[in-house]
């Protein structure tokens, strides 16, 4: 039993890793204009007022929305992390309004960067019975489900994330393109 349960959290592992290399090759050299930069099909994004910045968060996402900004995919990231880690492993009460906007690409690769530490730490050091348990599993499956699926779900959010960026990047190159081109 013991084999089969290091083969999940090597595969939980393995799985992270994949989709953190995509999310580290479309940040690596990403600008602060591109993180900025809103699509003319611009759905979700950041902006600041009053001095303070903030991210849209509708009721519901729906495709004709528009595509969400880099700056508010990469909030997005922050936010999930930040609540699963409260959430499961902390007090629980961290809200949404509360997880930080990043007006600057570097605070927020910093920010991602710590984020990606600790999760690593937390699936190096999580227990076979906390690999089955549904006690960390708080947001957003209301211990639902088991640590093992929770921590599945972040690897799809994470690689679904760094996929969406790649999209926008993608998207602000032809863009950038075709308007140096008039």
């Amino acid at each position: 039993m013991v084999e089969s349960n290091n083969a999940l959290i090597d595969n939980i592992k393995f799985q992270f890793n994949i989709s953190k290399k995509l999310l580290d090759y479309h940040l690596s050299s990403l600008s602060q204009e591109e993180y900025l930069w809103r699509s003319p099909n611009c759905g979700l994004y950041i902006q600041e007022i009053d001095g303070k910045w903030y991210a849209n968060f509708p009721e519901e996402e729906t495709y004709d929305m528009g595509t969400p900004s880099i700056a508010w995919t990469l909030w997005h990231v922050t936010f999930w992390w930040e609540m699963v880690f409260n959430h499961s492993f902390g007090d629980g009460t961290l809200t949404k309004e509360q997880i930080n906007v990043h007006k600057d690409i570097e605070s927020v690769k910093g920010n991602i960067h710590s984020l990606i530490e600790r999760w690593q730490k937390t699936l190096c050091s999580i227990t076979e019975e906390e690999l089955y348990s549904k006690c960390y599993s708080k947001f957003p499956f209301n211990n639902e489900v088991e640590f093992h699926k929770l921590a599945s779900w972040l690897n799809l959010e994470l690689m679904k994330n760094a996929s969406e960026i790649g999209y926008v990047r993608f998207e602000y190159a032809s863009f950038s393109n075709r308007e140096n081109d008039r």
